[in-house]
C-alpha cells in the first residue's frame, strides 16, 4: 500500500536550500508574512501532511473478496488530495447566517479576515448559487515562485466543506508579489458557529507554464489504440489495484524547508 512517508524527502541542513534554488528540478515556492504575524498565524503546510481525519481513519477495504477497495487504495484520489500546499484560515471567525442571502461574521483578530463581494460581480441573480452571498477570506501569506511558474489556487481537493465554496484562480506569482485573497460562496444558510483558525481554505499548486499542454486533437481511435485500451481493461479486470500497483507513477511529495 502506498505510504505517504515515502513521498517526503528531508533536507539535512539549511545550506541545502541554496542548492535547491539553483536546481530546476528542485525549485521552491516561498510563503512569507509580516514579521509581527510570523509564528502567530497558522502556516501553509504540505497537503500530504494534513489529510482529512475521515480519510486517515478509513480502512483500505470494505470487506473480504474482490472489488472491495475504498478510496484509501485509490492512487488518483490520493494524488489530488496531497498535491501542493494548504493555506489555512489565519484566525477564528464566528459566522451567523441570517438567511440564504446574508451571513454576519466577526472576529477578534487585529486584521480583517473576511469581507463582502457584490453578487453582481458573479452575475447577480444569474449566478447558479444565487442568492447565497459572496464573501472573501483574507490571506496574509505572500507567495514567490521561480520565473516561469504560476500557482493554481483552488478548493482543497477531495476535502468536503459544506459551509463555503471557494472559487479557483491561477496567479502568475513570479511577477505578482502580493497577498492573494480567496473569494467564495457562503453556502450554509443555517450555520451559526465558529470556524477555527487553521481550517483549510485553499490548495495552492505551483506549476510551470511551459509544461502546460495547450494543443489537442479530437479523433476516433485507430486499431492500435483500440487494442491498447482493451489491453488496459483486461489488466484492470484481472488484477485488483492494477493501476495503483503497475501504472501509477510516483510523484514527489510537497515539503517545507527551513528558512534561510
Amino acid at each position: 500500500m502506498f505510504d505517504l512517508n515515502d513521498t517526503v524527502e528531508r533536507v539535512k541542513d539549511a545550506a541545502s536550500l541554496k542548492t535547491l534554488k539553483t536546481d530546476e528540478e528542485d525549485s521552491i515556492i516561498e510563503f512569507a508574512t509580516e514579521p509581527e504575524l510570523y509564528g502567530v498565524i497558522p502556516e501553509p503546510i504540505p497537503a500530504n501532511k494534513v489529510l482529512p481525519e475521515w480519510y486517515r481513519h478509513l480502512e483500505g477495504r470494505m470487506g473480504e473478496g474482490l472489488n472491495q477497495s475504498t478510496v484509501k487504495r485509490c492512487a488518483p484520489f490520493l494524488d489530488a488530495l496531497s498535491m501542493g500546499w494548504i493555506i489555512p484560515l489565519a484566525g477564528e471567525v464566528e459566522f451567523n447566517a441570517q438567511s440564504e442571502e446574508f451571513v454576519n461574521y466577526e472576529w477578534g483578530f487585529d486584521r480583517e479576515l473576511v469581507s463582502n463581494h457584490s453578487p453582481d460581480q458573479v452575475g447577480g441573480e444569474e449566478f447558479p448559487l444565487a442568492p447565497f452571498p459572496i464573501i472573501k477570506f483574507h490571506n496574509f501569506w505572500a507567495i514567490n515562485v521561480p520565473d516561469g511558474y504560476s500557482v493554481l489556487f483552488t478548493k482543497p481537493l477531495n476535502r468536503v466543506e459544506n459551509r463555503f465554496q471557494v472559487f479557483s484562480g491561477v496567479v502568475d506569482c513570479d511577477s505578482y508579489y502580493n497577498y492573494v485573497n480567496f473569494p467564495c460562496v457562503w453556502s450554509a444558510p443555517e450555520f451559526s458557529g465558529v470556524i477555527p483558525a487553521g481550517t483549510p481554505l485553499i490548495q495552492a499548486i505551483p506549476f510551470k507554464r511551459d509544461g502546460i499542454i495547450s494543443d489537442a486533437v479530437v479523433k476516433e481511435m485507430d486499431d492500435e489504440e483500440q487494442a491498447e485500451i482493451q489491453k488496459t481493461k483486461t489488466i484492470l479486470s484481472g488484477r485488483e489495484s492494477a493501476y495503483r500497483n503497475e501504472m501509477w507513477q510516483h510523484k514527489r511529495g510537497s515539503r517545507n524547508l527551513p528558512p534561510e
